[in-house]
Parts: C-alpha cells; sequence; structure tokens
C-alpha cells in the first residue's frame, strides 16, 4: 500500500495556501482610499483635509505639452478643454456633500451615523460645534458649495502660466497651492530665505482641483468669497466668477490687482458661460 503522507502533505499545503490568499486580500480592503497631504494657498499656513476619491480617470490622467504650442488660441482652448471636465467632476462631488446635508437639515433628528458625518463635516470644514445641529447644518451650507467653472478656469490658467509651469508638469499643481511639510512637493527656487513652505504635489490634477475648492470652501482667508456666494444663492442668482473674484484679495501678494487680473480674464475669455453645469456628464468641450 503506498503512502498518505504525500497526500496529507499537499492537502495542508494547499490549505496554507488559501488562508494566507484570504489574509492578504482582506488586509487590501483596508487600504484607504482617500489621500492626505498638508496643504495651503499663500496665505493658508494649515493643513487641510482631503477627501476626494482618487479614481482611474485621475490615474489615467496626461497633461498635454501646452509648451509646445505655437498657436496661442489653439492653446486656450486645448487647456480649457483640458481643465473643464476635471473642474466639473470636482464641483459635482461638492454638489452631492451639499444635497446630504441639505437632506439632513429637512428632518426632525438625526440618526448615530449621520450625526457622525455631520461632524466630520464640521472637522473638515474647521467648524466648531454649535449648539444645536441645525446651526452646524446651517453653518455647513455656507461652506459647502460650489465655485463657479469660470473662476477656477481663470486662476488655473493665471497660477499655471497656462498648464507650463514647473508645478503644474512636475507637481500636477495647477493653482500655487502650498504645503508645509518637508518633501511635501517642490521648493521655489524664489524662496525667500528663512521660509520654509514648498508648492505641494498632488497625485493628478483632479486632486489639485479638490484641493483647490476645498481650500476656497474652508480657510478663514476666503470667508469674504463665501459670503458672496452666499447672497447670490440667497437672492436667487447664477453664481458669478466674476463677483466671487472678489474674495480672493487674500489668495495673492498682489491684492487688489491679482483680483482684477481674473476677472479680466474671466471677461476676455468668455469663461462665465462655463457656470452652470456641475455634473461629469456635462463635461462638452468648449468651442472654438
Amino acid at each position: 500500500m503506498k503512502s498518505k503522507q504525500p497526500i496529507i502533505v499537499a492537502l495542508v499545503a494547499g490549505a496554507i495556501f488559501v488562508i494566507a490568499i484570504a489574509l492578504y486580500l482582506g488586509q487590501a480592503t483596508e487600504e484607504p482610499l482617500t489621500t492626505t497631504e498638508p496643504v495651503a494657498t499663500e496665505e493658508a499656513v494649515e493643513a487641510t483635509t482631503e477627501t476626494n476619491v482618487v479614481s482611474v480617470v485621475e490615474a489615467m490622467e496626461e497633461i498635454p505639452d501646452f509648451k509646445s504650442y505655437t498657436n496661442v488660441k489653439q492653446k486656450k482652448h486645448d487647456f480649457f478643454n483640458f481643465m473643464l471636465p476635471l473642474v466639473r467632476r470636482a464641483n459635482a462631488s461638492v454638489a452631492r456633500d451639499r444635497e446630504y446635508v441639505q437632506a439632513l437639515a429637512g428632518q426632525q433628528s438625526l440618526s448615530k451615523p449621520e450625526t457622525a458625518r455631520l461632524l466630520d463635516l464640521m472637522k473638515q470644514y474647521r467648524l466648531e460645534a454649535s449648539e444645536t445641529p441645525a446651526d452646524q447644518l446651517d453653518a455647513l451650507l455656507v461652506k459647502i458649495d460650489t465655485v463657479p467653472a469660470s473662476l477656477i478656469l481663470a486662476q488655473s490658467a493665471n497660477e499655471s502660466a497656462w498648464g507650463t509651469s514647473r508645478f503644474a508638469t512636475e507637481a500636477n499643481n495647477f493653482f500655487g497651492i502650498w504645503c508645509f511639510s518637508r518633501g511635501c512637493g517642490l521648493t521655489p527656487k524664489d524662496r525667500d530665505d528663512g521660509l520654509s513652505h514648498e508648492v505641494a504635489r498632488f497625485d493628478s490634477v483632479q486632486h489639485g482641483v479638490g484641493r483647490y475648492i476645498h481650500t476656497l470652501n474652508s480657510h478663514p482667508a476666503y470667508e469674504q468669497l463665501r459670503t458672496i456666494r452666499l447672497e447670490q444663492r440667497q437672492n436667487g442668482k447664477d453664481l458669478s466668477g466674476i463677483e466671487l473674484a472678489e474674495g480672493l484679495v487674500k489668495y495673492s501678494e498682489r491684492g487688489a490687482e491679482y483680483v482684477e487680473e481674473i476677472q479680466s480674464m474671466i471677461s476676455y475669455n468668455k469663461l462665465q458661460q462655463y457656470n452652470l453645469a456641475t455634473s461629469e456628464s456635462s463635461a462638452v468641450l468648449l468651442s472654438e
């Protein structure tokens, strides 16, 4: 009779293999899908919490070689066509969070999971706990709102030199967003002595667009922008990138001059027409 030992050994080895695979898969599902980086604008010295999920679209993202363009009109056309779907996708994500908060505001009471989610949003948007959930929801609705595409397109073009800056091509940073941890980004060549900031590096341009919107929505430096937006909402007006730009005085050391430049870019390039659509499915190409 042949020995059963080889069969037993094989069965044991197979069982160990199956267990190992199961453990590996279990660990893989626990990997976080969000990315957190300490970043800020020129006046934003505190870290913001990243909530955008990195998607397949982001992974496949490829920045056109804008430096190779000789036709300025074509360069602008292709720049806006590259950025517009990313802008609308990021705004759609914010709009979903806003709709969630609005739904909570219509309820008589909140469940434990809803309360936990509310507190998480309060933390993300730098809000202190209020006396009542109603006050918390009202405060969140001031901050969780979309940013006009016209404003985002103009600022991304201005800050990235139409997609040709070192920070845009090497760090996916089209907005000049800063960070303050060593190695978190690229060191500016003209950084003054004694300063330690870097220009933040993002996994994708989509990631950077989301962080830019979150910064405008959460940082104290842009309270004026949010107030202008709230007034437009209360008056039933469409959001205006030109008007909201008035709240960007602290975005640049150039102050009012910078605001006027952004407003001029919006007007000259007729970007206001792209403010209304926010969903990913509505991302259409800009006309010639």
